[in-house]
């Protein structure tokens, strides 16, 4: 099957939205930053190439690391954001 981890990435999101997996975010965000560390290349708006600009690169790179972990630190609940 073509683009089977595509088709199955997609098939995750739905139950995460409707079952509110917020686990699955930084798992999610966690995959998505190993495959850009290994093709050096980032998909977001347009197209940011390691070798192009290297600095852009980094900044994306320390920016989605902090989403993950944020995210994961939220699921487990290491910080408590409602103080009331």
């Amino acid at each position: 099957m073509k683009k089977w981890k595509t088709i199955l990435a997609l098939i995750l999101m739905v139950f995460a939205i409707y079952f509110n997996w917020n686990w699955f975010w930084a798992v999610f965000i966690l995959l998505g930053l190993l495959h850009v560390i290994r093709s050096e290349e980032i998909h977001f708006v347009e197209v940011v190439a390691k070798k192009e600009t290297p600095h852009l690169y980094w900044i994306m790179i320390i920016i989605w690391s902090l989403l993950a972990l944020y995210s994961i630190l939220n699921y487990l609940n290491v910080f408590d954001l409602d103080q009331n």
